[in-house]
């Protein structure tokens, strides 16, 4: 219940800066204009924000024609495939193909007798390979994935490696998106080796994100706690009364030579709010929560792309990973669930 009622108040928060009486107290009445306004927001995001009532797998034991789900943008499960040159028949980039191969063995598939396998090989240079699916072109958008890391995972350098939501064009690596918010945004959801306490291989989870506030020019580092690598503290922690919905999670480090299921969730604000959003579940269970997010400020810079990817500087042994039932949708999706 109390979860609930928390919705209801994010949104009435939102909606009563919309309509100026966000300096007024709340007993006074509003227009029937923002009482409607209040109330269709606390319900899109009462239904987007409650799992347990909606979420797209629970309707379709095993994934079984989950595809077919009128939320859902893309899915695949990689069972059609004879070798990773074909993945290029539903997808609208694939690169590094060659760094690609659909993988058999019982233990390097999730479901199913097929499953994709990234590899990278040694090499003093930045070396990748993704999977990309461009025109999604949505405000919000969920991309789950389960993905194992090899047992031996290791990287010194730099390591994107996960899902990847962004919209627009960036002009390349270090560029940073425009400050007015009509440029581009990239968030990935990734593990790498980050200096922070307790942190092992293949490193915590969290954001490398690109978005109008960034503090480096090559990006900034989301955790669950709220800290932002560089920087120390994120302005969650520091401007708690501007980011009031904000609160700190522990800090997530998956193990190696395991699956889990990743779920990353991106809502682009409507562009006179902070009511952008970035979020992340492992296994089902709500990991890390970025509200009241400025990511643009023109509804025309909408999410157009979603990837996965493994990419990773100054390999000193060949890094592998494995990516099984992935699915894109407009709404929560979850894990997948048995019959």
């Amino acid at each position: 219940m109390n979860h609930i009622i928390n919705i209801f108040e994010r949104s009435e928060r939102h909606i009563r800066k919309l309509c100026g009486l966000s300096h007024q107290p709340r007993g006074r009445a509003v227009s029937s204009r923002c009482a409607g306004l209040v109330l269709v927001s606390a319900v899109v995001a009462f239904l987007t924000q409650t799992p347990a009532l909606a979420q797209i797998a629970a309707r379709y034991p095993r994934d079984k024609n989950i595809a077919s789900d009128p939320a859902v943008i893309f899915a695949d499960d990689f069972e059609s495939y004879t070798n990773a040159n074909q993945l290029a028949t539903r997808r609208s980039k694939v690169a590094h193909v060659e760094r690609m191969r659909i993988a058999t063995e019982p233990g390097n598939r999730f479901s199913g007798v097929k499953a994709l396998e990234m590899s990278l090989p040694i090499s003093s240079r930045e070396v990748g390979a993704s999977l990309q699916k461009k025109n999604v072109n949505t405000d919000t958008l969920f991309v789950r994935v389960y993905q194992k890391w090899a047992p031996n995972y290791h990287v010194t350098g730099s390591n994107h490696n996960g899902i990847r939501i962004a919209g627009g064009t960036s002009p390349g690596p270090c560029t940073r998106a425009p400050a007015n918010g009509r440029g581009f945004f990239i968030f990935i959801l990734q593990n790498n080796l980050q200096g922070r306490q307790g942190e092992t291989d293949p490193g915590y989870d969290h954001i490398y994100a690109y978005w109008p506030k960034q503090r480096s020019g090559c990006g900034d580092h989301w955790f669950p706690d709220g800290w932002v690598v560089p920087g120390g503290k994120g302005d969650w922690l520091l401007y708690p009364a501007r980011y009031d919905d904000f609160r700190a999670m522990p800090n997530h480090l998956p193990q190696r030579n395991r699956w889990y299921c990743y779920e990353m969730m991106v809502r682009a604000n409507t562009p006179w709010l902070n009511d952008g959003e970035v979020k992340w579940w492992v296994d089902g269970k709500l990991t890390a929560d970025f509200l009241n997010l400025k990511i643009r400020s023109i509804s025309t810079l909408q999410i157009d792309t979603a990837m996965l990817v493994l990419g990773a500087n100054r390999t000193t042994q060949v890094v592998k990973k494995w990516y099984d039932n992935v699915v894109i949708a407009k709404h929560y999706i979850g894990p997948m669930v048995s019959p």
